[in-house]
């Protein structure tokens, strides 16, 4: 236990170590996507829900793009029309492309049997807790807050980074300063804990967080990996690892 007597913050991967979902093949994610487009569902927003992404209007889009005149060249008029394509595809059929493949994803999702109580748990010793989280096909950050909300695991974080929001996906050690940074915690303080060697344990393990991987189900896949500080095979035995200490935070010092 002396190991983590000094940490003050626990952060969490949300898929595969607090919550699982389903992965739907390839011919599905296909038949989804044909649909979206063939259905017109995605060049439009949702009334209910925020918009997948910011799009200029056809005013604004023309006033900042140049114009191909039908007497430019054809290889102008040819990249121009790709330019738009391109710019329309990125702003709204991507994103709205992944948010109708990942919506029957969230719907069937569960929470693991520990996700809760181990939460509460390391709360009620005064741990901070965080998650960082890598968000599939580009998907919208509401939709996954939302998750956090369903399994009522919003009130129990601190601080909740997703990729879609943060801009940078695991292991880029910005989206972990990222949430350290709302801790208001030291990487030197904190632990992550996560179910991917590269994402998870490489990526906070370069940062200077502490790792504890998590391997639910059978022996380790991938033992070729980065190595974790800790091993586990259920969230209760963070528990063993870490003693209610964490009483005070550090705040990091930061440029006037």
């Amino acid at each position: 236990m002396g190991a983590f007597a000094d940490i003050q913050a626990v952060l969490f991967d949300l898929g595969g170590t607090l919550a699982q979902y389903p992965v739907p093949s390839l011919p599905v994610v296909v038949v989804r996507c044909a649909k979206a487009l063939v259905t017109g569902m995605l060049v439009g927003s949702d009334a209910e829900s925020p918009p997948a992404a910011a799009v200029p209007g056809p005013e604004e889009a023309h006033a900042r793009r140049r114009a191909a005149h039908a007497d430019s060249p054809l290889p102008h008029r040819v990249a121009t029309a790709l330019r738009r394509m391109v710019r329309s595809l990125s702003g709204r059929t991507l994103p709205g492309m992944g948010e109708m493949c990942a919506r029957p994803l969230v719907a069937k999702g569960w929470l693991f049997d520990d996700s809760v109580a181990t939460l509460q748990a390391l709360r009620d010793r005064g741990y901070r807790l965080g998650l960082v989280s890598n968000t599939p096909w580009g998907t919208p950050d509401y939709l996954w807050v939302g998750q956090l909300e369903r399994f009522a695991l919003a009130p129990l974080f601190d601080a909740a980074c997703f990729s879609s929001d943060v801009g940078f996906r695991k292991p880029d050690a910005r989206i972990f300063r990222a949430a350290l940074d709302q801790l208001g915690v030291p990487a030197r303080r904190a632990m992550f804990v996560g179910d991917d060697r590269t994402a998870d344990i490489l990526g906070a393990g370069q940062m200077g967080l502490r790792t504890a991987l998590i391997v639910r189900d059978g022996p380790d896949a991938d033992d070729e990996g980065p190595a974790p500080d800790l091993r586990i095979e259920t969230l209760t035995e963070l528990l063993d690892h870490l003693p209610g200490r964490a009483k005070t935070v550090d705040t990091p010092t930061r440029p006037a």
